[in-house]
């Protein structure tokens, strides 16, 4: 048996085994926050003149703020422009007094992820921008000003961009889930076949209404003609998706392309298409009339490069019951890994609007642990977590994982489902050998 059928084979298997395991109980949820005390001190001025724009607070708000409020961006506002700082500065200093902003992530002092120093902002910075609205937002000396790496949040460059053949109209029609659309569409990935990704990120049709997108391989001899229609199909509930490991991919909110290590690569069959499940939100009249046609952007390993397979698999829960009015609620379960020695790269925590907090760890047969993700929930800023370097889930390892839920003004319990009134607890978790 090949290399690619053993992994494919094996991960099967954990996907299976971690959704049903006989190992789930329910407890109280950590107590535990986030902490992170990196930044530099308040007072960043030598001369005591106190922070300004170019030299303090705007690298603050490239570095924290900008993966979103950028112009053009998902979120609202360009917080890289002074004027429309000063016009919000007031509510901004609201939102990070009240741990809103930036959104809730996986503490950075879980584990060293790709990328940490955007997801958590430190104390200091929060007071050093809170003195800068205090002293009336001097904007300072240009010449101060630092230069600040930019966040990437789409593909630089890619090889290769498929996207949906044409745009697409969401009715929002559905009396069973008013302001939701699932709706899925078969792209030809005939260009993809046989090659390795090395990262990849959607393109973006109408942002301010695509609430997640999962992207799977399906293989070409699946697809009906009702699928291969040009305006898609009904897909609520999984309809024809594809299974769990076709999953290649995923993004919501907030998330960051995803990139592989040198040497490894995730394997399109030459015989598949692209399948790409569209979740629509209804956003009120500004979203009105506006049509989509979003896709995917590809880095690839070159042809004839050797590469380390990459699979995503998916540990979970489906059998959980949040009863009405908890305001903690949560399952934890376990995944033994009974198989080979893997290493982890990645995973993307997933939950919908309950979802509260989440952890992954890992308990080696040593004794000891590692942290893989711990911190506060937030449905609108979903991250997979990318480690910079990957994390050893060796045989006889077993992968601990919990979610929690705040159900308090609910008055019905809350069970799985893919609806956004339903929920879900996932870790997609991007693995080779």
């Amino acid at each position: 048996m090949r290399l690619q059928s053993i992994i494919v084979a094996l991960f099967s298997v954990l996907a299976a085994t971690a959704c049903t395991s006989s190992n789930m109980k329910e407890t109280a949820p950590q107590s535990a926050q986030p902490t992170d005390d990196s930044g530099a001190d308040a007072t960043t001025a030598t001369d005591g003149s106190g922070p300004t724009w170019h030299r303090d607070v705007a690298p603050i708000l490239s570095t924290q703020c900008a993966r979103c409020h950028y112009d053009g961006g998902l979120g609202p506002a360009d917080f890289t422009d002074l004027d429309t700082v000063r016009a919000l500065a007031p509510a901004m200093v609201g939102a990070m007094e009240d741990r809103l902003m930036p959104p809730p992530a996986s503490d950075p002092g879980c584990q060293d992820y790709s990328g940490s120093e955007h997801l958590v902002m430190s104390d200091e910075d929060r007071e050093r921008f809170a003195s800068w609205v205090a002293a009336d937002m001097p904007e300072g000396d240009p010449t101060d000003a630092v230069p600040a790496e930019p966040v990437k949040d789409t593909l630089e460059d890619p090889d290769l961009v498929l996207m949906m053949d044409n745009p697409y109209l969401p009715a929002f029609t559905d009396p069973a889930n008013p302001g939701n659309e699932y709706r899925c569409f078969v792209i030809d990935a005939t260009e993809l076949g046989g090659r390795n990704i090395r990262a990849m990120a959607p393109v973006l049709g109408a942002n301010q209404m695509v609430h997640h997108i999962v992207l799977f391989s399906v293989p070409s001899s699946t697809l009906t003609e009702d699928m291969l229609a040009p305006g898609g199909w009904d897909c609520i509930d999984g309809q024809n998706v594809g299974t769990a490991d076709g999953m290649i991919s995923a993004w919501a909110p907030g998330m960051l392309p995803i990139e592989f290590p040198e040497g490894t690569g995730m394997h399109f069959e030459a015989d598949h298409q692209l399948v790409v499940q569209m979740h629509y939100f209804y956003g009120g009249s500004s979203t009105d009339g506006t049509s989509d046609q979003s896709g995917y952007a590809f880095h690839l390993v070159p042809e004839g490069e050797p590469v380390t397979p990459v699979l995503l698999a998916p540990a979970g829960n489906f059998s959980f019951e949040i009863p009405a009015g908890a305001a903690e609620y949560t399952v934890e379960d376990t995944f033994e890994n009974n198989y080979v020695p893997l290493k982890l790269l990645g995973v993307f925590p997933h939950m919908h609007d309950l979802g509260t907090w989440f952890n992954a760890r890992i308990r080696h047969t040593d004794g000891s642990e590692t942290c893989l993700v711990d911190g506060a929930y937030s449905f609108d800023n979903q991250m997979t977590y990318q480690f910079r370097e990957p994390i050893v889930f060796d045989s006889g390892d077993v992968l601990d994982f919990s979610c929690t839920w705040d159900n308090s003004e609910g008055t019905e319990p809350v069970r799985w489902g893919e609806r956004t009134n339903e929920e879900m607890c996932f870790f997609f978790t991007f693995l080779t050998l």
